[in-house]
Formats: C-alpha cells, structure tokens, sequence
C-alpha cells in the first residue's frame, strides 16, 4: 500500500472503535496500554518512567494514536516516533485478543500514514522473533518483512588483541573530514548498496543524503571514528562508528564497500581499522547488527570475536510519493 493511497483524516470509525490521535491528557494510559497493559486495566502509574525518559531525551508523543470505544477506553494503541533522515520507528500494544489483530492493523495504517505529513519516507519497526501477532499485524497494515536481524557484541577491552590491520598494497584509510569528505561518502555509500547482502530492500528507498544523515545523528557522533578507504580509483569503502552514551557502548552504525574492493580481505581489515580505534575506550562493548542473509559478514564478525546478544525482525513500509526517485529529489 502505497501513501498515495492513504487519506488518514478520511478513514472512518470501525465498528469496534474510533481511531483518534491522542492528546497530553491521556498519554499515560496509552502508554501503559503501549507497554502491554491490558485495555481493562491499563494504570497510567505503568507509563512514568516512559514518559520521563521521553521527556528528558525529547522523544516526541505528537504522533500517539489509539482505537478507543464508546466509553473513551483505548483498546488499542500505536506510537510513531520520527527520527532524522526522513525515518519514522513505531511501536504498538499487544492485541488484546486474536480477534483484534486487524483492528490493531487499522490503528497501525492510521498512524503511518499520518507521517507523510512529518515528511517521513520510510517507516520501520522491530519486533521479536516470536511475537508473530504483532507482526501479522503490521503486515495487514502495509508493512513488509526486510530482514531477520542479529544483534553482535564484542567486549571492550576485548577478550583477545584485534589483529594486525593488513590491506592490500594502493589502499589507504584515513579518518573522515566532515567539510572535505562529504561528497566522497555519499559516493562510497551508493557503490557499496550495488549487489548488497545487507538489508538489499531498503535499496532507492530514501536518498542517500537522508541515509548519512540517520547515520550521523546515531548515538553521539564522532569525525574521528569514521574512516574512508581509497584506492587508486579513488574513495571506495568507508566505516561508522558513533558512540551510544546511553548503553555505554559504540554502534558500528555501517561498514561497506564498492563492489571492486570485494573479496580480497579489505573489509576485515577496514574493520580491524575501526577495532584499533576504539579498543582502549572506556566503553563495555563495540555492537551492531547485521542481516542474518549476509553470510560472509556474519563469518567476519565472529572471527573478529563479536557473539549474538540477541535478535529482531525488521519490518519496514515506503512513504515516499509515486513520482519519488533517490537521483533527482532534492531537500526542501
């Protein structure tokens, strides 16, 4: 389903309820119902320390919606949070019963596609393997499934010394400059998405500058800690390390190369490269994910010591227009 074809202010009340965008006074009480309490017994008190994180780490409610009954009881509830680079994640309250899996993938279509008016391109969301209902839901509310996700974790300092950095004679690595490198790493961004094995869905989903935007704005960002390689032919693979204060670690927001520099051992040492770079850091522990489809990766991070912590399944649903292209839109 297509945003062309959603008209959020049009959709009419189902028969089970009202969908409505809910206001500061009952955020509690869709919070909690968020966070699983049950329609019939959703305490705001469950909701505090929601809202107190959101509001200490200005986390929006504008974009709260819930399908409420006669009576004003919220049955059912989703949160839309935008994020930079034109990307929305939602969240949404277990159905209460199985029969209100689509009354859920209403509230579900409701809520995304009121963000097109946030000029959001792309909304995701992550859920746990297991949780199939939610996940029927969603998908009944224009979603597709992108990627089985595993989340990797390597200790800091590490359980064994990162190996020696050996890349091939010609190519260089050197610290990203934020006013000289820019171009260069939109550049290596594009060639690196060509016959990806990572996520290869969200391929022309967005323009590459919102893509380095969402990057930039992950965790805390450092020039320092992203690195571009280059060879003779030019900028060719580049690696995003942000810090993430929050859970004391650094993300590996992104590592790719241009399909020339494939094959040859110069990822493993473009990431031993980010390794040494934050291995005597005070942070517990370097993480990323990874799609469970791209075998070679998976194979690297293991032998560069990182394990499985947990996984997700990513689902995701387009916002941009009909007419949108990645080559000729161009920011507001």
């Amino acid at each position: 389903m297509s945003s062309s074809q959603i008209d959020p202010d049009q959709l009419p009340p189902t028969a089970a309820g009202e969908i409505v965008r809910i206001g500061p006074d009952d955020r509690p009480t869709a919070i909690a119902r968020l966070l699983g309490a049950t329609p019939s017994r959703a305490e705001p008190a469950g909701a505090d320390r929601f809202l107190a994180f959101a509001a200490a780490n200005d986390v929006p409610l504008e974009d709260l919606w819930a399908r409420v009954d006669g009576s004003g009881r919220i049955l059912d509830c989703v949160l839309a949070v935008p994020n930079p680079g034109r990307t929305a994640v939602l969240f949404a309250s277990p159905p209460a019963t199985r029969e209100s899996d689509d009354h859920l993938a209403a509230v579900i279509d409701r809520a995304t596609g009121a963000l097109v008016d946030r000029d959001v391109h792309l909304a995701q969301v992550l859920l746990e393997p297991h949780d199939r209902r939610r996940r029927r839901a969603f998908l009944a509310g224009g979603f597709t499934t992108l990627a089985q996700l595993s989340y990797l974790e390597r200790a800091l300092p590490p359980p064994r010394p990162t190996g020696a950095i050996d890349l091939p004679s010609g190519v260089t690595v050197r610290s990203y400059d934020e006013a000289a490198d820019h171009a260069d790493l939109v550049a290596i961004l594009e060639a690196s998405y060509e016959d990806t094995l990572d996520c290869p869905g969200l391929r022309g989903l967005r323009q590459t500058d919102d893509i380095l935007t969402g990057h930039r704005e992950t965790g805390e960002f450092d020039p320092a800690l992203w690195s571009i390689a280059r060879d003779e032919s030019g900028p060719a693979g580049a690696l995003l390390l942000n810090r993430a204060p929050a859970s004391q670690t650094i993300e590996l927001v992104y590592i790719g190369l241009a399909p020339r520099l494939r094959g040859c051992g110069i990822g493993r040492g473009l990431l031993r490269h980010g390794l040494h770079l934050v291995d005597e850091r005070p942070e517990r522990a370097v993480t990323l994910a990874v799609d469970e489809r791209n075998e070679p990766a998976l194979a690297l991070y293991r032998r560069e010591g990182f394990r499985r912590v947990l996984r997700r399944t990513a689902l995701i649903r387009s916002l941009r227009s009909p007419g949108f292209s990645t080559e000729d839109h161009q920011d507001p």
